[in-house]
């Protein structure tokens, strides 16, 4: 089987991480990806919302998708989420199974600073999703994929709501319900 492995902090969930995974698994020929929402990024100065919220946000935006799952494992540990560590996880609980790891052009290009970055390398494939526009990268230790990106960016949403200012476009309908129900991220 090919599995896609998506990890963010989803912070919150949007179209564009949708849209990602759908072309990807296009692209590639996936049979599934698995969405893996990080406990707290190496690379992030900020504690994300409480993970609860994160995964009832994640469960809702990928509903509709068969292909799609949620694994929590590094939510149910505790400290920084190294990709590292969740790849010796995968390795072992998907043996058989060809591996990708998809990331961004914008985590490529900070992947020298990852956590024990060269030995990943060992531990399955990674995917760039790059854009259409651009440089094209070219580095024989990654696959790239083209693919058109939905410019929708978490950090917008975050502050967009703290001041008051209208996402309701940047969300999945059920994402932007729970998110007013629960009133996350207002000021």
């Amino acid at each position: 089987m090919k599995i896609g492995f998506f990890g963010g902090t989803f912070d919150p969930v949007h179209p564009g991480h949708v849209h990602a995974i759908v072309e990807a698994k296009i692209s590639l020929g996936l049979d599934k990806v698995i969405c893996i929402p990080a406990k707290q990024s190496p690379l992030k100065k900020n504690a994300p919302t409480r993970d609860d919220h994160r995964l009832n946000m994640l469960e809702l935006a990928i509903r509709d998708y068969g292909f799609m799952e949620i694994d929590d494992w590094e939510m149910t540990r505790e400290g920084v989420s190294y990709t590292y560590d969740t790849a010796v996880h995968l390795q072992e609980e998907y043996p058989e199974d060809e591996r990708y790891f998809l990331i961004g052009t914008d985590q490529y290009k900070s992947f020298e600073k990852w956590h024990r970055h060269e030995e990943l390398l060992k531990l399955m494939d990674f995917v760039i999703m790059d854009r259409y526009s651009g440089e094209p990268i070219s580095d024989d230790r990654f696959i790239t994929i083209n693919q058109p990106v939905i410019e929708i960016s978490s950090t917008i949403i975050r502050d967009r709501i703290r001041d008051g200012e209208i996402v309701r476009h940047q969300l999945d309908p059920e994402v932007y319900q729970y998110v007013k129900e629960n009133h996350l991220y207002e000021a």
